[in-house]
């Protein structure tokens, strides 16, 4: 991360500032923060004025979030920049301190849009130029997908639908899956064959359901999990695995979460906090927590919970947002997540059995108006994110690449970007992200990517007004 030459920011003219000015800010949105209290000698766009800029890459004062806050917080009199703990809260000096990164990565976007733009249909990364190749469209959003041993696709459309798709032609929808509940970021979400499909011929689907449940007088859901098997263009056999009581529906119609992961028997997922960031803290409540279960549904007697009296039995971590990918690192065997954030904050972890990661108590992020949430980025007993990002991409779902087609690649985490439309490649190193590549950018919402039986790599992308979901594949240029 790039440091600031804060030595002149909130510079010796902001002194002048009235004390009645100051008592305005309040909560007020960290876009007025800065106006009010830094443009006049910084430029409106950070972009220098009597002051110096904030975005031509000078930087000075030290590089970390918690060097920026300092220097706010306690200024350089001698240098004539004034401190600012009196004027303001540490809340809204985090707030400003998010600003400045996402102002920075504004700066620095037309560079880069620059050196991601195809040429002649060639993407070109730092280990491998690949061109994109369409699979398949639909009408909607196209959520989740995965492969059948025979190379066929099998995909998820948020509305309802699940496909087949088969050297490009999309059959189905497959008739009989569980009604789902169409609500914001609802419906139909993820897909996941069992790893001994071959054998077994189980089909997992996540999805949002209502039972009839309410709250404060409207219709409630939450995030269920069925398992089921196809033939011909029926599901069958559906066995329920995973379903909460209706006291614990909430009316929100965002964060439910809902990838799926399997090793060694057991059922990893994820569901989003549900719109109620407090229940994330709470073991006693499933939302903003990863589970785990057998793959039949049955509660691990190992489980870090299944002990403490009223907590949820099926809890392996918890205090997270909306966790919207998850996957196993194919060498070391780790869980990896990630998940979005508020205003900034989007999160890459490595989950592990029992741990708390934060939310929302400490964030690298503030609410969606520019006022502050918390000034915490990290708190004793609770777990650092191994990246994250400030402005959000919000991370949608995740893949680490396992195939041949692009040999540099191999083991690295893939991270789908749905607002920022980017592909990110995370190159992980022991416990560590050590790197963080844009491969793709601006070619529709990304919000799935997987593994295929071929050695490509395959994406989801949206776009269009009403929206489309297509199907990509990565292939090699040369």
């Amino acid at each position: 991360m790039k440091s600031i030459n804060l030595a002149s920011f909130l510079a010796l003219s902001l002194v002048s500032v009235s004390l009645n000015a100051q008592n305005r800010i309040g909560s007020g949105a960290v876009d007025e923060l800065y106006q009010t209290h830094c443009a006049s000698c910084h430029g409106k766009n950070l972009e220098g004025g009597s002051g110096q800029s904030m975005i031509d890459g000078i930087w000075k004062h030290g590089s970390s979030d918690e060097e920026i806050a300092k220097s706010i917080r306690d200024g350089f009199p001698e240098l004539g920049m004034a401190p600012w703990k009196g004027a303001l809260t540490e809340d809204q000096i985090r707030s400003l301190v998010i600003y400045i990164r996402e102002q920075n990565q504004l700066a620095d976007k037309e560079a880069l849009l620059k050196r991601l733009e195809p040429s002649g249909g060639v993407f070109n990364s730092e280990a491998h130029s690949f061109k994109l190749e369409k699979v398949a469209e639909a009408d909607g959003i196209i959520w989740s997908m995965d492969f059948m041993p025979n190379g066929d696709l099998i995909a998820t459309q948020r509305d309802g639908k699940l496909w087949i798709i088969r050297k490009g032609k999309l059959i189905g929808p497959i008739k009989g899956i569980p009604e789902v509940w169409q609500r914001g970021q609802g419906g139909l979400l993820e897909v996941a064959l069992h790893p001994d499909y071959a054998e077994n011929k189980w089909i997992y689907l996540s999805y949002a359901e209502n039972i009839g449940a309410e709250e404060d007088g409207k219709p409630a859901g939450m995030t269920a999990i069925v398992r089921g098997r196809i033939k011909g263009k029926k599901w069958v056999d559906q066995e329920e695995i995973f379903h909460v009581p209706g006291e614990f529906h909430t009316n929100a119609g965002v964060h439910f979460g809902s990838r799926l992961a399997f090793k060694d028997g057991y059922l990893f997922f994820s569901i989003g906090d549900r719109g109620r960031m407090e229940m994330a803290q709470d073991i006693a409540r499933p939302n903003g927590k990863i589970h785990r279960i057998h793959d039949d549904g049955r509660i691990p007697k190992d489980n870090p919970f299944l002990s403490e009296p009223g907590a949820y039995g099926s809890i392996w971590s918890y205090g997270h947002r909306n966790p919207q990918g998850l996957d196993f690192h194919p060498t070391t065997g780790q869980l990896w997540e990630t998940e979005h954030g508020p205003r900034g904050g989007d999160e890459t972890n490595w989950i592990r059995k029992g741990l708390n990661f934060g939310w929302p108590t400490i964030t690298y992020g503030m609410n969606y108006n520019g006022s502050p949430m918390t000034n915490l980025t990290a708190k004793e007993g609770m777990e650092q994110p191994k990246t994250y990002w400030v402005p959000s991409i919000a991370v949608c779902g995740i893949d680490f690449y396992e195939g041949n087609r692009f040999p540099e690649w191999k083991g690295d985490l893939f991270v789908s970007g749905m607002a920022s439309q980017e592909l990110h490649r995370l190159t992980i190193e022991g416990n560590e992200v050590v790197s963080d590549e844009i491969v793709m950018k601006n070619q529709g919402r990304v919000r799935d990517v997987a593994n295929g039986p071929d050695g490509y790599l395959y994406v989801s992308l949206t776009s269009g007004s009403p929206q489309k979901g297509s199907i990509y594949r990565l292939v090699p240029a040369n």
